[in-house]
C-alpha cells in the first residue's frame, strides 16, 4: 500500500530521522579498530533510547539485533557479534529508529582509519555516487524506474554490478511500505511519483558478480558469492512539489 504522508506524519517522520543522524555521529565516533560490532549495537540502542525511541529493526521479523552491521564480504542484514574491526574494514550500519510510532530507515558506509584500502574508498565512493544521482531524479512525474536505471547506469560505469533481489521501498508509517524501489529499471517505467511519499532509494553493490548466499549460519546475512567486497548506502526522502529532501542528509 502507497502512503502518502499526512503532515503530521512528516513532522514525526522528521524527528526520527533527527534522532537517525545523532546516532549515526555517536557510531562513527566509535567505529575504530579493536572495537566489536556488537559494542557498537549496544551503543546505538542506548543512544536511540535516550531520545525515547526504539530500533526499528529489534525483532523484526525475528531480527536478533538493533541494527544491521555488514562488513566487507557482506552487504546487508549484517547481525553484530564478536567481530572486532580492522584498519580498513569496510562497514556498513542500516539503521532503523521508530519515533512515536514512525520510523526512519537509512544507511551509511565507511573505511576504517587510516582508509588506505583503496578498493574499498572506491567501491564506498561509487555507491555513494549512485545514491546521489539517483535521489536528482526523485519528483512527481518521474518514476521508480527512473531511479533505479540511474543506480545501475553508474555501477555498470564504473565495473561494478548491483543487487537484483533486495530493494529500497517506501517507509515513515511502517518500516517497509510500497513501493519496491529496485537498483536496476528501465527509464520511463513503473510508478510514478508523487508529492508526500517518503522512499528510501538504496544502492547496494557487489564487485564482479550480483551473485550471493546468505549465511547459512543466521539466516539474514547476504554474502558476495566471491567474497569481494560490496558496499551499501541509503537515504530517506521526502518527495517535495519540485523534487526530494533528503531526511538523512
Amino acid at each position: 500500500m502507497i502512503y502518502l504522508k499526512s503532515q503530521e506524519d512528516i513532522a514525526k517522520i522528521k524527528q526520527a530521522a533527527e534522532i537517525w543522524k545523532k546516532t549515526r555521529a555517536v557510531l562513527i565516533e566509535a567505529t575504530k579498530p579493536g572495537v566489536s560490532l556488537i559494542t557498537l549495537d549496544r551503543l546505538a540502542d542506548e543512544t536511540i533510547r535516550s531520545y525515547n525511541a526504539t530500533c526499528s529493526f529489534y525483532q523484526y521479523e525475528k531480527f536478533p539485533k538493533h541494527i544491521c552491521i555488514s562488513v566487507n564480504e557482506q552487504l546487508i542484514h549484517g547481525i553484530p557479534g564478536k567481530y572486532i574491526i580492522k584498519p580498513n574494514d569496510l562497514i556498513t550500519f542500516d539503521i532503523g529508529v521508530t519515533y512515536q510510532g514512525h520510523v526512519c530507515d537509512a544507511a551509511f558506509s565507511l573505511v576504517v582509519a587510516p582508509s588506505n584500502n583503496e578498493e574499498a574508498n572506491r567501491i564506498n565512493k561509487v555507491t555513494l555516487l549512485a545514491l546521489d544521482e539517483s535521489l536528482k531524479l526523485i519528483k512527481p512525474g518521474n518514476t521508480i524506474g527512473d531511479i533505479g536505471a540511474k543506480i545501475s547506469e553508474i555501477a555498470t560505469t564504473h565495473g561494478y554490478e548491483v543487487i537484483k533481489d533486495f530493494t529500497g521501498h517506501g517507509c515513515g508509517n511502517h518500516v517497509h511500505e510500497d513501493p519496491l524501489i529496485p537498483c536496476y529499471g528501465k527509464p520511463h517505467s513503473g510508478l510514478t511519483i508523487r508529492k508526500n511519499m517518503v522512499l528510501c532509494i538504496e544502492p547496494m553493490l557487489l564487485t564482479d558478480t550480483d551473485q550471493y548466499v546468505i549465511d547459512p549460519k543466521n539466516g539474514w546475512t547476504v554474502i558476495s558469492k566471491n567474497k569481494k567486497l560490496t558496499c551499501h548506502w541509503e537515504h530517506m526522502v521526502l518527495v517535495t512539489e519540485e523534487g526530494c529532501e533528503i531526511l538523512t542528509k
